[in-house]
């Protein structure tokens, strides 16, 4: 298994989230990474994400050794570009085409794609990709991993979308078929503070890590 996809599937949990701010984009790295994340997937939503994206990847090193930080929302070869050459340790996308997997052979990089139904799943299957983002998430339900999973041997699922940080409700993923799941808004909340946010994802990793 690709060390990268390993892991995401060691940590179970791949926290994903955006600010305009690169202070406050930092001070989420700095939480997130300080309650145990070594994945993170920082989101292509607004005007400065490739901007932050590259101080941060700038600070890693230093700041915080062993993370790997990877992009979310592209939609285009031109962003894949942007981002690839921004040394992002892997691409997120909402959606698959052959196009986009081709342009990450090409750019040498770990894409993991956003599927919706088995066609998608299938095209990933068949071009040699070992983890897609089961997405929305939220509109398929938990039963649906397991429910196409024989099909796709060797494949590995991660919904994204509607899951919440909740242990119950990750594990029922995980009894579904999920070897992780991505969490957004459910776990990065804006008002909490830095030293919240570490003490939750500290005690949601705990927790996970009991079973």
């Amino acid at each position: 298994m690709n060390p990268i996809i390993q892991t995401i599937k060691d940590q179970k949990i791949v926290p994903l989230f955006y600010n305009e701010s690169f202070e406050a984009s930092k001070s989420t790295v700095k939480a997130l990474y300080n309650g145990g994340i070594r994945v993170i997937e920082y989101t292509n939503r607004g005007s400065q994400a490739l901007e932050n994206f590259i101080r941060l990847k700038e600070i890693l090193s230093t700041e915080f050794p062993g993370l790997l930080l990877g992009i979310g929302t592209v939609k285009n070869t031109n962003e894949m570009d942007d981002y690839a050459n921004a040394k992002a340790d892997f691409i997120i996308t909402p959606v698959i085409s052959r196009k986009l997997i081709k342009h990450s052979i090409k750019k040498n990089v770990l894409l993991i794609p956003g599927c919706f139904t088995p066609s998608d799943v299938n095209l990933a299957f068949q071009s040699g990709l070992n983890l897609v983002k089961i997405f929305p998430a939220d509109a398929l339900g938990k039963k649906y991993i397991k429910s196409i999973q024989p099909v796709f041997q060797g494949m590995n699922f991660m919904p994204t979308g509607g899951v919440n940080a909740d242990v119950e409700d990750i594990n029922e993923w995980f009894r579904g078929g999920a070897i992780a799941v991505g969490l957004g808004s459910s776990l990065v909340i804006s008002d909490l503070t830095e030293e919240q946010l570490t003490e939750k994802v500290r005690n949601l990793l705990q927790q996970l890590n009991k079973n």
